[in-house]
């Protein structure tokens, strides 16, 4: 191939990237040939400080997600040792997030609202990937009841296990056979967590299979943010 066409290329992938950022949602998928491989969702989320220089969002993206969940040993908020795989045979929403992370706080209450009605038998569990004073304290102040999963260390393994970097608030969904089904990076909203749920019902009941939940769940994402940004020009 020419130098001028790879420049070219190079240039028309440059300008659809920076589309996907203008619209404030990018949408990728990460799979191998004829096998559907779990669904990114992105949106708004905070890197710490101390991750290293140069990681960005769309990072995350590059990276293949495991079909299902790492089963990293974290202590709760008791102090007793736990694993997500304790809680297999249920759906999942595992929230990833640190009490310093503003997106992360502002989806607290969503989260704590969804633990109460559980609609699709989903269990909520939260990942704190900070110190565990700070999370105590913090969970604490915000009337966290759903369980929680503490530890830096184990937290930032489950995060590299997971494909991702160190991007938060993100939360896996799981489908009650122990299968990840979408990974949203990003505050979680209220219709999104719905949608998501919704197909993840779907799949559990024998409805639809794992293909078509997450086809129907990146599709009804991306009408979401498209409605979004519709209000927010109005």
């Amino acid at each position: 191939m020419s130098r001028s066409r790879r420049v070219g290329r190079g240039m028309l992938a440059a300008g659809l990237i920076l589309a996907a950022g203008i619209a404030g949602f990018a949408l990728r998928a990460v799979q191998q040939p004829r096998t559907p491989r779990t669904v990114l969702l992105r949106s708004d989320a905070r890197r710490p400080a101390a991750a290293p220089a140069g990681q960005t969002h769309a990072g995350a993206a590059a990276h293949v997600v495991p079909d299902t969940l790492p089963n990293v040993a974290f202590r709760d908020r008791r102090g007793a040792l736990r694993r997500l795989s304790d809680w297999r045979g249920q759906p999942l929403l595992v929230n990833f997030w640190a009490p310093w992370c503003s997106p992360c706080r502002a989806e607290i209450p969503l989260l704590k609202q969804l633990s109460r009605s559980r609609p699709q038998g989903v269990q909520v569990i939260g990942v704190a990937v900070d110190g565990r004073a700070a999370v105590l304290r913090y969970a604490r102040r915000a009337g966290i009841r759903y369980p929680l999963l503490i530890g830096l260390r184990a937290g930032m393994r489950a995060v590299r296990a997971l494909g991702m970097v160190e991007v938060f608030p993100f939360s896996v969904f799981v489908d009650a056979r122990g299968q990840i089904v979408t990974l949203k990076i990003g505050r979680l909203r209220a219709a999104q967590a719905r949608l998501i749920l919704e197909q993840i019902g779907a799949l559990d009941r024998g409805q639809i299979d794992l293909a078509t939940a997450r086809r129907q769940i990146a599709t009804g994402i991306a009408q979401l943010a498209a409605q979004r940004a519709n209000t927010a020009a109005s």
